[in-house]
């Protein structure tokens, strides 16, 4: 049974988030896998940063048909960051997720991240091992996350299993307790802001992961980690109003850190085990190097990609990437 609002409504049980912008060619899948969940106490958030191609109809058309929609069209593009924080301010759920439009769900994943969290009050986010899929929707690998890991019962050792290790962002996606998320970074407007909330959840409690891959993400060259390779494209990309500025993501990364660190609510032995992580951070997964393309990117901008690219071709690419660079 859903609960009621103050103003006599049903409120869902979860609230699925999905911003898109010119979305045409993969939405409808996105949307007919959150309406066919197994768990259908849901609402569908839909938030369309002015796309300017047939997404405004196909938003329109499904929520015409089926009252969980709620469509909302922003005037202009805002960039991605507002979109999905917007997204998130409408939600009325007791739990949350954003799903990218080029994304899909089985049809059991909400059923079984909910029950987690219903059966644990210690944790925040349950996501699942991830399943890659190609732009015809075919199955091309596997991604664990290891967010498995992050499930302790220290603050302190969660954050270090977040931020010390080279992961691809994936369980930002996963199913988050509502109630986690507010007053926290959301989707912050700098390259690397998955990651920093992520760290933030894992203060926060514990994350969990099922051995399942119950999501699907789609692999193809206009995602935005392929399409954006320039520091000031991405840093547009995040926030629309950030377009033309000077951006540092990696040290704004860490800032974010500390001030985490300093805010969140945990005991002073583990507020000083995350400041001896944030310590030997600059040490792990290039950081350091990354620091340095930050400042070299004033002068020449297209210097983030390219060191990205050459890191990939002397070393590998990083967890997560593996299956995208493999088919380039």
């Amino acid at each position: 049974m859903n609960s009621t609002d103050a103003a006599g409504a049903g409120v869902p049980a979860v609230s699925v988030g999905l911003p898109v912008f010119n979305g045409e060619t993969f939405l409808e899948v996105a949307i007919n896998s959150v309406l066919a969940q197994s768990h259908d106490d849901l609402e569908l958030i839909i938030c369309d940063n002015a796309s300017t191609d047939r997404t405004a109809e196909i938003c329109n058309d499904y929520a015409a048909r089926d009252a969980r929609i709620r469509y909302f069209r922003n005037p202009h593009n805002l960039g991605a960051a507002p979109n999905y924080n917007l997204a998130f301010s409408h939600a009325r759920g007791r739990y949350f997720k954003w799903l990218a439009h080029d994304d899909r769900m089985t049809p059991s994943y909400l059923a079984k991240t909910v029950r987690v969290l219903d059966e644990r009050s210690d944790a925040v986010l349950c996501n699942s091992v991830v399943s890659y899929i190609d732009p015809s929707g075919a199955p091309i690998g596997l991604y664990n996350s290891g967010l498995a890991r992050a499930d302790s019962q220290s603050a302190a050792a969660r954050f270090g299993w977040m931020v010390l290790r080279s992961h691809s962002c994936v369980d930002f996606f996963g199913l988050i307790r509502r109630e986690a998320l507010q007053n926290s970074l959301l989707h912050g407007s700098f390259h690397g802001a998955d990651r920093a909330l992520l760290a933030q959840l894992a203060i926060r409690g514990r994350l969990i992961q099922l051995p399942a891959p119950l999501v699907e993400m789609r692999e193809h060259p206009n995602r935005y980690t392929r399409s954006q390779a320039r520091s000031a494209d991405r840093a547009a990309w995040h926030d629309a109003s950030l377009r033309g500025r000077v951006s540092f993501p990696t040290w704004r990364l860490y800032a974010e850190y500390l001030k985490m660190i300093r805010r969140e609510r945990m005991l002073s032995d583990e507020r000083a085990r995350c400041y001896a992580v944030l310590a030997r951070w600059w040490g792990h997964n290039w950081n350091l190097a990354r620091a340095g393309v930050d400042v070299l990117a004033v002068l020449a901008p297209g210097i983030p990609g390219a060191a990205e690219r050459l890191k990939t071709r002397l070393f590998g690419a990083a967890p997560g990437h593996l299956i995208a660079d493999r088919k380039q």
